[in-house]
């Protein structure tokens, strides 16, 4: 898998390949990674038999190391765009699961790493919840990493309650001091299927 320079790393922390196994457990038909770095969440959102798997990202590099990491595993489908976050995507669309590895909180330098900038932790997570709303449906799941070493202020499960959506923790483990948690986000009216997964619409 290709990692070009100033691309957030799949391997780096804990949230990717927690995220890649927790996504075991949704079957969506159209799925979205948010902020995808390398691909690789949008790549196992594919694999897990997705039909149709966007892919965005504002870092430039990100999408061209996506688009790179697509064109080596041609089984697999992604469509890699550049945007800020819902920006560049087709008013309209909607999505049976939204997978967003967030920046934690703020860059703390002026150039930022990994795309990153200083509109991070809570400031990103309001932007993308709020405009989230006209990419969803009743039936869909937002899925987003936390860890508590980035402050409650950061949390999104706290601010994505504050903004209307339910949530939920669907995976936690400790980080050291600090617990590392995913959360499953929904519309405020939506509920699961009833095998828990998310339901989606054909």
């Amino acid at each position: 898998m290709c990692v070009a320079e100033d691309v957030f790393p799949p391997d780096l922390g804990y949230s990717p390949r927690r995220l890649a196994a927790v996504l075991r457990r949704y079957t969506p038909r159209r799925a979205l990674d948010m902020g995808c770095g390398s691909g690789y969440l949008a790549l196992v959102l594919s694999k897990n038999g997705a039909r149709e798997v966007w892919a965005a990202d504002n870092h430039p590099p990100a999408v061209a190391c996506t688009r790179e990491n697509a064109a080596r595993n041609p089984l697999l489908e992604v469509r890699a765009v550049k945007s800020d976050l819902f920006a560049a995507i087709p008013p309209g669309t909607t999505f049976d699961l939204i997978v967003f590895n967030q920046p934690f909180y703020p860059s703390t330098t002026r150039r930022g790493v990994f795309g990153m900038a200083r509109d991070g932790g809570r400031a990103i997570i309001e932007r993308f919840l709020t405009q989230a709303r006209g990419f969803i449906t009743r039936e869909s799941v937002i899925l987003m990493p936390f860890s508590q070493m980035a402050g409650s202020e950061n949390d999104p499960g706290a601010i994505a309650a504050q903004l209307g959506y339910t949530s939920r923790i669907v995976h936690r483990e400790s980080d050291g001091p600090y617990a590392h948690v995913i959360h499953e986000i929904r519309a405020l009216d939506s509920r699961p299927g009833p095998d828990g997964r998310a339901r989606v619409q054909d």
